[in-house]
This record gives structure tokens, C-alpha cells and sequence, in this order.
């Protein structure tokens, strides 16, 4: 090929790369992909589609519950023996290994201002129901059979950490929730002691009656009669029972 020709051929391939850069055939050519994100400049996380919403108040726990709820039943208690005209003084509760109570009071007298003698640490339950056996049966029968008024309740044991006598279980004295009735005194006539009375006499009655009465108001009365170990006082408690069964003896 001579040198024309050489040139000539030069001249054609510049015009066709011309033609080829006017019609973009280089531009459908593919293009780099862009390099992935920097790993120190992590993507913005979408916010939440709902606001949190606020945590609720806390509520009282069970236990709280539990306690406000004890609380509102032993004042209503205390406010009842208030009212109804006793004397106490309201004592903290007693833990004593398994023995405790939970609403004790001391007791020193019931109404018309009849004495416990001595003053004697009781569950308040047990206290309200004394004064009750106290004005409902004691005080009318006294009256009916000696014609006098009973002025003073001698009480043997009333709370007492042990065991029953037979030691199966918990005395009811260990939970403050009995009491031991010794004897009565009144205002015109001689003391009264819990024991076998002559059949028929005014004293026989007084106590036949007094006991038996104290069955609606008492869980268990156990006395004279019932068993040797209550032969010289009335023994009265509130021990809760299935089906409310009572011990009356």
C-alpha cells in the first residue's frame, strides 16, 4: 500500500469515531456500580410509627393490698369496743416463734364498767366478744338468779405460747383468740368460782346458763363437765371451723 492510501484509510477510521461519539453508542455502554456505604456512617433508623406509650402508675401489691385491708378490719374492730365502752389499750403484734396475734389489746374492763381482772392481752375479736357475753347472758342471768350485777370477769390465761394440752397443735391461747374464765364477783353477794356447783342451786343455774349461752357467741366453750381439763373454768375461743361447726360442752 502506497503512502496515500495509508492516509486515506487514517482519514475513513477518524470520521467513523467521529459518527460513532455523535450517535452515543458509547452511552448505553454498562457504568461502574457505586461503592457500599461507609461502615462508620450507619443508615438512620426509621422512626416508630406510634408513640410509647407511658408506663402505667404502679399498683398496689398483693401483700400491700393484703395489709390495707387488715388495717381497715382491725380499726374497725377497736372502734366498735370504743363505742361500745371498753377499756383498753391497743398493742402492737406479737411474734412469738409460731405464736402471734395480729390485732392484740390489752383489755381492762367491759361495759357498765365491769373489770378483767387481771387486765389480759387478747386478739380484739375476742375482746368484742366477751363484752357481748358479758351484757347479752352474764348480766341478765346474774341479776335473774342472785339479783345483783356481776362487777369483776376473773380470767385465768388469755394469750399464752404453747401448745394444746394434748400438744397436736397450736393452743388458741398461743394466737391470742381464747380465754379462761375463772370466776365472777358482783356487788351484793360473795365471788362466784367456775366448778362443780350443787345440782339445782341458784349457782348450778347461773352457770349452767352462762355456759350454754356463750355457744352462738363463742367457737368453742368447753367447761365443767366436758372434759377433767376443764373442770375449774369456762375455756372460750373464736377458732374458726369448716362449715362453722362449734364445740359446745
Amino acid at each position: 500500500m502506497n503512502l496515500l492510501g495509508l492516509k486515506a484509510g487514517g482519514m475513513i477510521s477518524i470520521m467513523v469515531l467521529t459518527l460513532m461519539l455523535a450517535s452515543g453508542a458509547w452511552a448505553q455502554a454498562p457504568t461502574a456500580p457505586l461503592p457500599p456505604p461507609r461502615p462508620d456512617r450507619p443508615a438512620r433508623p426509621e422512626p416508630d410509627a406510634e408513640p410509647r406509650a407511658e408506663s402505667p402508675p404502679p399498683t398496689e401489691t398483693p401483700a400491700e393490698k393484703l395489709a390495707s385491708e387488715d388495717d381497715g378490719t382491725h380499726g374497725a374492730c377497736l372502734d366498735r369496743l370504743s363505742k361500745l365502752g371498753l377499756r383498753f389499750e391497743k398493742r402492737p403484734p406479737v411474734q412469738e416463734g409460731r405464736c402471734s396475734i395480729e390485732n392484740p389489746v390489752l383489755l381492762s374492763s367491759l361495759s357498765n364498767g365491769v373489770e378483767i381482772a387481771p387486765a389480759s392481752l387478747m386478739a380484739c375479736p375476742v375482746a368484742e366478744s366477751l363484752a357481748r357475753w358479758m351484757s347479752e347472758v352474764v348480766a341478765p342471768e346474774a341479776e335473774r338468779q342472785f339479783q345483783t350485777a356481776p362487777t369483776k370477769l376473773l380470767i385465768g390465761t388469755s394469750y399464752q405460747c404453747r401448745d394444746q394440752r394434748n400438744g397436736a397443735k397450736l393452743s388458741e391461747h398461743a394466737l391470742g383468740n381464747g380465754v379462761d374464765v375463772m370466776g365472777f364477783e358482783f356487788a351484793k353477794r360473795s365471788p362466784l368460782a367456775i366448778a362443780s356447783q350443787t345440782e339445782n342451786s341458784p349457782e348450778a343455774n347461773f352457770q349452767s346458763a352462762i355456759q350454754k349461752a356463750a355457744c352462738p357467741i363463742f367457737n368453742t366453750v368447753l367447761g365443767p363437765g366436758s372434759d377433767a381439763d376443764h373442770g375449774d373454768h369456762l375455756h372460750l375461743d373464736l377458732r374458726q371451723r369448716k362449715g362453722d361447726y362449734r364445740i359446745c360442752q
